[in-house]
């Protein structure tokens, strides 16, 4: 698909210097858009550099440019440090020490790809946004308001990113493209050797961009140690009871922060039998304990709701993911208020954790998605 007719089209790409993005900008090039090229300077230069793991190191921000330099296009660094500080590294942080699990690539795309970052592709001349996300976007049907496009699932089953794009305000989705969602991983690594360029065999990352998951809890001690003036530690970061379903207190964790729903490993206690984590209770840091089949629910509550679609008025059905790599469920939607919905899923799903997302659809349009907040019978 090449640019509307009439006056050239300027598209700014977020670019990490990994092959996904590099494709993008290639491919919108060749399409006969003008081509901008930004990379975010994130959390790995400042002074609070407290992971060894690096999402926008020097190589990074080097393969960028030169996938610019290959293709004629401008390239911008952009210090996005402060923001990216604020947005997510807090959020993540704060959200385990309020007993939840956090998905920060959420964050990330809510506060600075899709709002930070859109905005100073703006003031730099671009009508366009666009990323390597393999999703795509599809024409409004007539029951939806005129001329918002409605987001999708990405051809490639593997690759669809769509769960982590709920949040986008549906107001910008006329703003963005997404030039991989037609096309499979495969085809993307023949279009980066097509185009000549260096990345084509760059491995990817699945993880958290700012920090290994085995390091977590190291990350989240040092962050609240600089944060932090007073001596004592967080009191979700100190050790606290660890107990059964019963409320039996079974041993001491070593802080409900750096624990997880579903968790089995690291518990220290031996029951005789697999135990895991079940559910934390931030408040008097407490960790409990228990089955396989305790991890079992079919209800859920959510909030901070955005829809991608008109609002609906009353409950409906939709299939639902309460993880990335979940397989969607059936699932019923109800809107208890503007920002709250509660969901009641055909069969019970294993460790619904609470600060991870649900995002509900419809065949492979995306209808919305929240946090959830709360998990069982209420």
């Amino acid at each position: 698909m090449g640019t509307p007719e009439g006056e050239k089209k300027t598209v700014a790409v977020a670019m990490s210097g990994g092959v996904d993005s590099s494709v993008s900008a290639a491919l919108l090039k060749e399409q006969g858009y003008e081509v901008l090229g930004l990379t975010m300077r994130l959390f790995c230069y400042g002074e609070k550099n407290l992971s060894e793991k690096s999402c926008c190191n020097l190589k990074a921000i080097a393969d960028a440019r030169d996938v610019c330099e290959k293709i004629g296009a401008a390239h911008y660094v952009l210090d996005c440090e402060e923001v990216f500080e604020k947005e997510v590294i807090r959020r993540f942080v704060d959200s385990y020490l309020s007993g939840l699990t956090p998905n920060p690539c959420v964050d990330c795309n809510s506060y600075i790809k899709f709002a930070y970052l859109l905005n100073k592709a703006r003031k730099l001349g671009a009508q366009f946004l666009a990323t390597g996300h393999y999703v795509r976007l599809l024409k409004p049907d007539n029951s939806q308001r005129q001329g918002i496009p409605l987001l999708a699932r990405g051809f490639d089953p593997d690759k669809d990113q769509s769960y982590f794009l709920w949040s986008i305000p549906r107001g910008v989705l006329s703003s963005l493209l997404f030039p991989l969602g037609e096309l499979r991983k495969a085809e993307v690594r023949k279009f980066a050797r097509k185009y000549g360029l260096a990345v084509s065999r760059k491995k990817e990352s699945q993880e958290i961009c700012f920090v290994e998951p085995s390091s977590v809890e190291k990350f989240v001690r040092n962050y609240r140690d600089l944060e932090n003036k007073s001596p004592r530690p967080h009191p979700n970061m100190e050790p606290g009871p660890l107990v059964d379903s019963q409320g039996r207190k079974l041993g001491n964790h070593r802080g409900s922060a750096f624990y997880t729903i579903g968790q089995r490993k690291g518990l220290g206690v031996a029951l005789g039998r697999p135990t895991y984590v079940t559910s934390i209770d931030a408040s008097t840091n407490t960790v409990v304990v228990g089955e396989n089949a305790d991890l079992m629910t079919d209800r859920l509550e959510a909030t901070g709701v955005n829809y991608l679609v008109d609002p609906p008025k009353r409950a409906f059905k939709a299939r639902v993911k309460v993880r990335y790599r979940h397989t969607a469920v059936p699932a019923t939607v109800t809107p208890e208020s503007e920002k709250r919905i509660a969901v009641r899923m055909q069969r019970p799903q294993r460790a619904v954790t609470p600060g991870q997302s649900v995002v509900f659809y419809d065949g492979g349009v995306v209808l919305g998605g929240a946090v959830i907040d709360r998990v069982g019978v209420f």
